[in-house]
């Protein structure tokens, strides 16, 4: 009974765990992802009722970025994800050591294909490295 408590445990603290971002000794020069904002504030203000706002809290925000990970690493269309859920429009982004975005460290250090989830001031960031 032991192993199925310790399993338990270990699926319990994967689940709950924070979100961080995916780290490397020797990042990429340059690298072309998918991302998948969900964000729960916007830095700049927007009219009374704009469909583009998020009305989602952070904590919604983190639940639904962190099911759009599970999604994307099972497979998952990056381009219908971003259709659907993303709070900027689809596409891809080259990252390189001059990028300014928040997701720049995460984005160098993925693998072609692999996907990973960061956490900026104002957003959840799915990312899915393509090239």
């Amino acid at each position: 009974m032991k192993p199925s408590i310790c399993w338990l445990a270990a699926s319990l603290a994967c689940a709950s765990a924070s979100v961080r971002e995916p780290t490397c000794a020797a990042p990429a020069g340059r690298v072309e992802i998918q991302q998948v904002q969900i964000g729960w504030q916007r830095q700049d203000p927007l009219p009374q009722g704009d469909p583009r706002a998020p009305t989602r809290d952070a904590r919604e925000a983190e639940t639904l970025a962190k099911d759009l990970l599970v999604q994307c690493r099972k497979g998952g269309q990056m381009e219908v994800l971003q259709d659907r859920y993303s709070d900027v429009p689809a596409g891809s982004v080259v990252v390189g050591p001059r990028a300014n975005v928040p997701f720049k460290s995460a984005a160098l250090c993925l693998q072609k294909n692999e996907c990973a989830l960061v956490r900026s001031e104002v957003a959840f960031h799915v990312l899915k490295r393509i090239g």
